[in-house]
C-alpha cells in the first residue's frame, strides 16, 4: 500500500464541517449585530399581545353594555378586528424601528394598515346591503351564500391588489399569466368546470330551495344543501347523498313540495262479484278518516281499470307539505286500514288469476 486513504474527506465530511463552520461563524456575527435588537423585539411582541389581549376583553365588555343583543357579534367581531389590524401595525412598526433594513418600510405598512381598515369597514356595509336585498328579494339560503361569496371574492382580491401596490408589487403581469394557466387548467377540469356552471344554473334557475324534498331520475330526498359542485340529499333512509351539479341540471327534477300539497294514487285491485258502489261505500270512510289525508279537496275513490279477473281501483287523496316526508309510510298505513276495512265487510282484495283450459289430444278425442 502507498498510504492510508483519508476517510473523512471521502465520505465529504471534512466540507460538511467546513460548511457547518461557516454558518456557525455567520449565526454568531448576526447575534453580535442584532442579538439585543431581537430579544428587544420579542420582549415587545409578548408586551403588544398582553396589552392586546386585555384590549380585547375590555373592548367586549364595552360592546356587551352599549350594544344591542342583536348586533353584539357583529360589532364584537368589527371591534377584534379593528384590534388585530391597530397591534400588528404596532409590532410592524416598533420591530421596524430595531432594524435599519426594514425601517424603510414603514410607509407603505402604514398604508396598508389604512387600506385593510378601510376594506374591512366596507366589507362590513357591503354584506349588511347584501343581506337587506336578500330579504327583499327573498332569496333561499343558496342563492343568498353564492352572492356572498362571488361578492367577497372580488373584494379579496381588491383588497389584495391594493394592499401589493403599496409595497411596488404589480399583480397585472402575474394575474396575465395566472390566466394562460387557467385555461390550460380548465382543459384538464371539464367536469369540475361543468358541475361550476350547473350549480350557478341551479342557484339563478331555483328549481327548487333547501328543505324541498325532490325526485331525480335515480335519487329522492330532501335538498340539504346545494354548493357550486354538488347537490345534496338527506333521503327518507336519513343517508346523505351528494349528486354531481351537472347531473341534476341535465335531468327531470320532480319538486314534490314547492306546490305545497302533494296527491297520492294508489291501487287496490277488488272482485267483481263484491260491486264498485260497495268497495266505494267501504273505503271512502277509510280515507276520511285516516290521519294527514286532508279533507279539502275530498279523497276520491276511481274505477282506473277493468281486468279480466279484477277491478282495478285508485285510491285518490291529498296530503299536506309536511307530510311529504313521510308519504311512503301513509301509503303502507292506507293500504293496511283499507285492506282490513274490506276484510270486515266481506269483500275480497283480488290478485290477478288465469284460467287455463286444456283440451284433450286429437287421437284422445271420441270418434
Amino acid at each position: 500500500m502507498t498510504g492510508d486513504v483519508n476517510t473523512s474527506r471521502l465520505l465529504g465530511l471534512d466540507a460538511l464541517w467546513a460548511a457547518l463552520l461557516d454558518t456557525w461563524r455567520e449565526v454568531e456575527r448576526a447575534l453580535a449585530a442584532y442579538g439585543a435588537n431581537a430579544l428587544i423585539a420579542l420582549g415587545l411582541v409578548l408586551v403588544y399581545a398582553l396589552v392586546f389581549r386585555l384590549a380585547s376583553r375590555a373592548g367586549q365588555a364595552l360592546v356587551r353594555r352599549l350594544v344591542r343583543p342583536d348586533a353584539q357579534a357583529t360589532v364584537g367581531h368589527l371591534v377584534r378586528t379593528v384590534l388585530r389590524l391597530t397591534f400588528g401595525l404596532l409590532v410592524v412598526l416598533s420591530v421596524g424601528a430595531l432594524f435599519p433594513g426594514l425601517s424603510d418600510w414603514s410607509r407603505p405598512v402604514f398604508r396598508a394598515y389604512l387600506l385593510l381598515l378601510l376594506l374591512f369597514v366596507g366589507w362590513s356595509v357591503v354584506s349588511h346591503l347584501l343581506r337587506v336585498e336578500a330579504d327583499r328579494l327573498d332569496l333561499d339560503a343558496s342563492l343568498r351564500l353564492l352572492a356572498r361569496n362571488l361578492t367577497r371574492a372580488v373584494w379579496v382580491l381588491l383588497g389584495v391588489y391594493l394592499v401589493s401596490a403599496q409595497f411596488g408589487i404589480d399583480l397585472l403581469p402575474i394575474l396575465g399569466g395566472l390566466g394562460v394557466v387557467g385555461l390550460a387548467v380548465g382543459f384538464a377540469a371539464q367536469d369540475i368546470l361543468a358541475n361550476l356552471i350547473s350549480g350557478v344554473t341551479l342557484l339563478l334557475d331555483r328549481p327548487f330551495r333547501i328543505g324541498d324534498w325532490i325526485r331525480t331520475e335515480n335519487h329522492e330526498g330532501q335538498v340539504a344543501g346545494l354548493t357550486l359542485r354538488t347537490t345534496r340529499l338527506r333521503t327518507r333512509d336519513g343517508e346523505f347523498v351528494s349528486i354531481p351539479n351537472k347531473d341534476v341540471a341535465g335531468a327531470v327534477v320532480e319538486n314534490l313540495t314547492a306546490g305545497g300539497r302533494l296527491r297520492l294514487n294508489i291501487p287496490l285491485g277488488v272482485t267483481y262479484e263484491g260491486g264498485v258502489e260497495r268497495a266505494r261505500a267501504v273505503l271512502l270512510p277509510v280515507l276520511q278518516t285516516f290521519p294527514g289525508v286532508l279533507a279539502d279537496p275530498p279523497p276520491v275513490v276511481l274505477v282506473q281499470e277493468l281486468e279480466e279477473s279484477r277491478v282495478r281501483l285508485l285510491l285518490r287523496f291529498w296530503i299536506d307539505a309536511e307530510g311529504v316526508a313521510s308519504s311512503p309510510v301513509t301509503r303502507m298505513r292506507v293500504l293496511e286500514a283499507a285492506r282490513a276495512a274490506l276484510d270486515a265487510a266481506g269483500l275480497a282484495v283480488a290478485y290477478p288469476r288465469l284460467r287455463v283450459q286444456l283440451d284433450p289430444a286429437p287421437e284422445m278425442r271420441a270418434d
